[in-house]
């Protein structure tokens, strides 16, 4: 991804998503593409607050990165060795292993990867 192909997104897909989302503010993280001067002005010309500024190298908090793992961990362990059978190992890790509580645990756990973010000073935490 680069400033150009980025910026050639955000024309065709920000608009229509935030106003499904009724969003009025936009977030990125930094991102070297998402901070090109070209990115930015466009931002600013079509009146889009961002959220931020979000350091390049800051951690990723959203849950999902850790679903995603500990799927890939999960179907790992199952040691499929065709793609039939990772097919099936995707599919009961999915339906088996990841419940809602384990989504909802996840959720709650933002309060404190946010404080440990702060206390990091946006540096790498255990999240």
């Amino acid at each position: 991804m680069n400033g150009p192909v980025y910026l050639d997104l955000l024309k065709e897909k920000l608009d229509p998503h935030m106003n499904i989302l009724n969003c009025t503010i936009f977030q990125h993280d930094g991102a070297p593409c998402h901070r090109t001067k070209t990115v930015t002005q466009w931002l600013e010309q079509q009146g889009i607050e961002v959220l931020g500024p979000w350091p390049g190298s800051s951690p990723d908090l959203n849950p999902i990165e850790n679903l995603w793992t500990f799927m890939k961990e999960q179907v790992s362990l199952k040691k499929p060795t065709s793609e039939k059978e990772l097919i099936a190992a995707i599919k009961e890790v999915w339906t088996t292993r990841i419940t809602p509580q384990y989504c909802e645990t996840l959720a709650c756990s933002m309060p404190d990867r946010i404080k440990a973010v702060l206390r990091a000073k946006g540096r790498h935490t255990k999240y």
